[in-house]
């Protein structure tokens, strides 16, 4: 009987010096090694005393799920703020993209992973990134009205899957990435903006049943900030491409013009023919006809621009009834030949107000790189002086420049 006693006290004092290690390092106990010591107890404890350290067990158990709780809330925050700090700094798609899958890939299982965009009425689903096993087999599209991803699109509806070998193999299944393996755990979550469903991101395992419910609702918040972060990007693009565009007729603004300049001089050896115009009647159109018609003046011009620019060229509003058209190698002559057409078009299709027929006349300065300028500034100097050189010699002429 003695012996009982001394063996139970000393495994009493083994317990006690387990449970002290365990909550030490409590968020990461193994819950199977917590119900193989309230298994063994019963075989060695008397029964009060088991029920006390099953009592104690059961406290341990709950303090690890509630630490383990804490610690992956605490890391989903972190992602939150992490995600907000990257977004708010970013307007470029693809590092949004990435910089999700990584701080996703922090807090779950992510062997697989991919964010795809709808626009409705589509017939494709866009699906710029698709990572599986490292690999990114992105971008890609597939056919709208197939799969899971579809069938989110249409239900609004997070599908967490656990485990793939009691789905059925149905034909809408598409899969994609790495062929060895297979995932087996997947959560395919709407990315929602407003009411707007914009696309779907998706989080894979090749474990199964390797996800929780809060995994569904961390993908959900992310899937919103990811949503958020690329329609600001989008708005950024848009607006960042309008401050390079002239609002009244379309094309490309001044700053276009400087941009475009420098980054042909800049990367190219070739030759470029500028071609500088200006209108000869628009303060008279102005005065006589109002300024609509004014506007109407400047958007012929511009169409003729465009018209004669093709897809080589590029033209540009500079500033007022002002324009430019910058010709990548192109020879004098075939500058001077695109004036003539540009004279030709502007002849062929007269402004027409208060039934009367309005011809539109310009003068034009023409410079070439690297023959009259080697730098940007002096090019449109030069084909500066050469325009101002038509208006003295009487207007509606064309003026090439000459040093002398």
């Amino acid at each position: 009987m003695h012996d009982n006693n001394a063996v139970r006290e000393a495994y009493a004092r083994q317990l006690l010096e387990r449970y002290s290690g365990w909550l030490s390092r409590v968020d990461a106990v193994d819950q199977r090694e917590i119900e193989a010591v309230a298994s063994e107890i019963d075989t060695v404890l008397s029964a009060e005393d088991g029920i006390r350290h099953k009592e104690l067990l059961k406290k341990i158990s709950e303090l690890r799920d509630k630490v383990s709780e804490m610690m992956w809330i605490a890391e989903h925050m972190k992602i939150l703020h992490d995600l907000s700090h990257i977004f708010a700094k970013t307007f470029e798609e693809d590092k949004i993209l990435w910089k999700a899958f990584e701080l996703v890939s922090r807090v779950m299982s992510t062997d697989a992973f991919f964010i795809a965009f709808y626009d409705e009425g589509d017939s494709e689903i866009r699906i710029p990134i698709s990572i599986d096993n490292g690999v990114n087999y992105g971008p890609m599209t597939i056919p709208y009205g197939q799969a899971m991803v579809s069938r989110v699109i249409e239900t609004r509806q997070t599908i967490h899957i656990r485990t793939l070998k009691n789905e059925p193999c149905e034909p809408e299944m598409i899969r994609w990435g790495c062929p060895e393996i297979d995932t087996n755990t997947c959560i395919f979550v709407p990315l929602m903006l407003g009411n707007q469903i914009k696309g779907v991101i998706s989080a894979q395992s090749y474990r199964e049943f390797a996800y929780k419910k809060e995994h569904e609702e961390l993908l959900k918040i992310i899937g919103f900030q990811v949503a958020s972060a690329i329609e600001t990007a989008r708005l950024y693009k848009r607006m960042y491409q309008m401050s390079f565009q002239d609002e009244l007729t379309g094309l490309a603004n001044y700053r276009a013009f400087h941009r475009d300049l420098e980054k042909w001089l800049g990367k190219e050896n070739s030759p470029l023919a500028l071609i500088m115009l200006d209108s000869d009647s628009l303060k008279a159109v102005n005065d006589h006809y109002g300024h609509h018609a004014g506007d109407e003046l400047i958007r012929r011009i511009a169409e003729a621009m465009k018209v004669v620019a093709g897809r080589e060229n590029t033209a540009y509003r500079y500033a007022g009834d002002e324009f430019m058209l910058l010709c990548p190698k192109a020879t004098m002559k075939e500058a001077e030949e695109k004036v003539r057409a540009i004279r030709d078009f502007l002849r062929m299709h007269p402004l027409l107000q208060d039934n009367c027929c309005i011809p539109i006349a310009v003068s034009v300065g023409i410079a070439r790189f690297p023959d009259h300028s080697d730098t940007a500034d002096g090019l449109k100097r030069a084909a500066d002086e050469a325009l101002y050189r038509s208006k003295r010699r009487g207007k509606n002429c064309t003026t090439v420049y000459a040093t002398g």
